[in-house]
């Protein structure tokens, strides 16, 4: 990597809660990169865990005690639990309060050093471009090689393991998602894919967070957000950022044997070449779909147009 990333003007949100160990992790990630914008948010304690509180203020106490180069930083430390969705997504709302633009980072993805350049020079690039919602750290394709000359690509997953993003892009988020059954579905879920079992997926998924108010997510309420407005994310073509997360002490992703568990990190290669177009990479969707999501539901479909197809014939018999 030939840029440098010492004394970073890019603000970066650092989301922490009661894990010191990844906590540190991170935290020696980007102290090397130095940012002079340095936020931290950090949810409150729940009231059921014994031993938590300390735990909490611990993590709280470790980051402040340990930010040993010049920068200005803003905290946000909760003393009530708003939950792994609430916390997170009040975190980033607050963030734009104060910046433009920025880099977020949970305390268990860890970047590598390119990440944050990277980050900032797409942040810089697409700053005024719309069509483009936020940058990811992640590229979930290592086991089916990537064939692409440029750096980078664009897709309709803005996966958020590490990731940057807009306050235009943020502004309009809605925790609820109440604006879905406003909005023409048939043009959302068409952008999305050509394959009517992905479709399907999407909009099982939609409406199940419409009517069920998940509170332990906030990541596919962005996705929501993102993909209504037919925005495209940045995805690096080597992986950026490794998911450490995953094991006991896991909010979402418990098994730490998983395919997307620790994938190992890549430094991407300055200046970056990009892409002459502005152009989603379908057969790297397609296969993020089937990786993160699964075919049960393709399953499901096919088995029931089997059915209809079936109940067709015997009535026409």
């Amino acid at each position: 990597m030939s840029d440098t990333c010492d004394f970073f003007d890019t603000p970066i949100l650092f989301i922490v809660f009661n894990r010191i160990e990844e906590t540190k992790i991170v935290f020696e990630r980007i102290r090397r990169c130095k940012p002079i914008n340095f936020f931290i948010a950090a949810d409150g304690h729940r009231i059921d865990r014994d031993g938590e509180r300390e735990l909490c203020e611990a993590v709280r106490n470790w980051i402040l005690s340990n930010i040993d180069w010049e920068c200005t930083v803003k905290t946000m430390f909760n003393d009530q639990n708003l939950g792994c969705g609430r916390g997170p997504s009040q975190a980033i709302s607050w963030f734009f309060t104060h910046v433009s633009e920025g880099i977020i980072i949970e305390d268990d993805c860890a970047p590598n050093d390119s990440f944050f350049v990277f980050c900032s020079d797409m942040l810089k690039r697409y700053r005024l471009d719309d069509r483009v919602s936020a940058i990811s750290g992640n590229n979930f394709q290592p086991l089916q090689p990537m064939d692409i000359r440029e750096n980078y690509y664009f897709s309709v997953f803005p996966s958020s393991w590490g990731w940057a993003t807009w306050r235009r892009a943020w502004l309009g988020f809605d925790f609820g998602i109440g604006n879905w059954n406003d909005l023409n579905r048939r043009t959302i879920l068409g952008f999305l894919f050509n394959e009517l079992p992905y479709q399907v997926w999407w909009k099982n998924q939609f409406e199940w967070m419409y009517y069920n108010q998940p509170q332990d997510m906030w990541d596919f309420q962005f996705h929501f957000l993102s993909m209504s407005r037919r925005q495209l994310a940045i995805i690096p073509t080597v992986n950026l950022v490794s998911n450490i997360g995953h094991g006991s002490n896991g909010t979402h992703f418990r098994d730490d044997t998983s395919l997307l568990a620790n994938i190992p990190t890549v430094e991407i290669e300055f200046p970056l070449e990009h892409p002459d177009l502005m152009r989603r990479n379908y057969k790297a969707d397609v296969y993020v779909q089937r990786l993160l999501f699964g075919e049960v539901e393709q399953v499901g479909i096919l088995r029931r147009l089997k059915r209809f197809v079936k109940r067709m014939i015997s009535y026409k018999v």
